[in-house]
């Protein structure tokens, strides 16, 4: 075990008047919430399983009555639960932990460090609280698939970034800088390295994007030699406005409730330390011409996203505009999932669900950039 990982300082501390009406909440959920969706479930009509019922449930009730301190008490911090997944294994998988060089970030491996193809994985949670269960058990359905259907072997390096009530803006995008120099720097080959994120951590890939494209003045320049293996978002939040029509048109049908995105917007944007990178911050408002070069930095851009989430039409936007100046040789999709709420993909995987469309996209995707 690498022993190399420093947890994040004061992480989940809240105080005993701060603890009570979190408790009273999750009393209210299991004994009142809970039964009340369980006895009415058959009546409802919902395509929804119970599990996801359940879970959205959690959900719609947690995020946008508590505060950060009080999500980040009950969530463990993402170093520490990636401990209890990798322990939970029946194939007891070596531990490896690492410390980047800039303050915060680490790196989280699930498979061998000698595997010759890496995907870095940026986990979302609104920059408020850190990757949860389904994270980790759908990226290592991805390495373990993969693995059986097409015989590629790759390992992912999950980031821990700095969430923003801990560190502000950029803090993030130079450990996501640091991330992929550091694989870079211990001899893994840009073109097998994917950078891969849901939710926020889609779009901390795509600010990558933007730093190799136009290196941010407050991140270190990245020379690559040769374009990465693809990058992936799943459902990236690429923009802080709820303008976009799909806010409005979604919003009855959306997994997360639409207060606690504008909490959680509000305190990244507060915690802005400059205002001239518009277009790091929000990718979603930069012109076509912005992404001009696109496929010199990486060979293969997938987005996916659900036509019943919020943040539809800025996903599809973004990637007609990269489509007006990307080589017509680089592969280039927007998958949309029918009837899909925001990261589908990791909802399935946190309420237990079958995997679906977008993750078997996700499978036909990796096959593409490692075979």
């Amino acid at each position: 075990m690498a022993e190399t990982y420093s947890p994040p300082p004061h992480y989940g501390e809240i105080s005993a008047i701060e603890l009570l009406p979190l408790v009273l909440r999750f009393l209210n959920l299991v004994t009142v919430k809970f039964a009340y969706k369980t006895v009415s479930y058959p009546f409802s009509g919902t395509h929804f399983t119970l599990r996801r019922v359940l879970w959205r449930t959690f959900v719609a009730t947690i995020c946008p009555n508590s505060t950060f301190r009080q999500m980040q008490w009950v969530l463990p911090n993402t170093g520490t639960l990636y401990l209890k997944f990798m322990k939970s294994l029946p194939d007891k998988p070596e531990i490896v932990q690492e410390n980047l060089e800039v303050e915060g970030g680490s790196l989280h491996w699930i498979g061998p460090k000698s595997n010759k193809k890496v995907m870095i994985f940026v986990h979302g949670g609104g920059f408020v609280i850190p990757a949860v269960d389904g994270h980790f058990f759908m990226v290592d359905w991805w390495r373990r698939e993969a693995k059986r259907r097409f015989d590629i072997d790759f390992s992912v390096a999950v980031l821990e970034y700095s969430l923003v009530t801990h560190a502000p803006w950029p803090i993030q995008l130079r450990q996501v800088v640091a991330a992929l120099q550091h694989l870079i720097n211990q001899g893994y080959d840009p073109s097998d390295i994917t950078v891969v994120g849901d939710s926020v951590g889609g779009h901390v890939v795509t600010f990558l994007l933007c730093h190799l494209l136009h290196p941010h003045p407050e991140a270190t320049p990245i020379t690559l030699t040769k374009p990465l293996a693809g990058t992936a978002m799943l459902s990236p939040w690429l923009c802080y406005s709820i303008e976009a029509p799909s806010w409005k048109r979604n919003a009855a049908h959306d997994v997360m409730p639409l207060p606690a995105l504008l909490q959680w917007s509000g305190t990244f944007q507060k915690s802005r330390t400059r205002t001239d990178d518009g277009y790091y911050f929000e990718p979603a408002t930069a012109p076509a011409s912005w992404w001009t070069g696109i496929e010199k930095v990486t060979k293969d851009v997938l987005f996916a996203t659900g036509d019943a989430e919020g943040m539809f039409d800025d996903i599809v936007a973004t990637k007609d505009k990269i489509a007006q100046v990307a080589g017509k040789e680089m592969p280039l999709e927007c998958f949309v999932q029918p009837k899909a709420a925001h990261n589908e993909a990791l909802v399935e995987f946190a309420c237990g669900d079958k995997p679906g469309p977008t993750n078997e996209r996700m499978m036909a995707w990796i096959k593409n950039v490692y075979a």
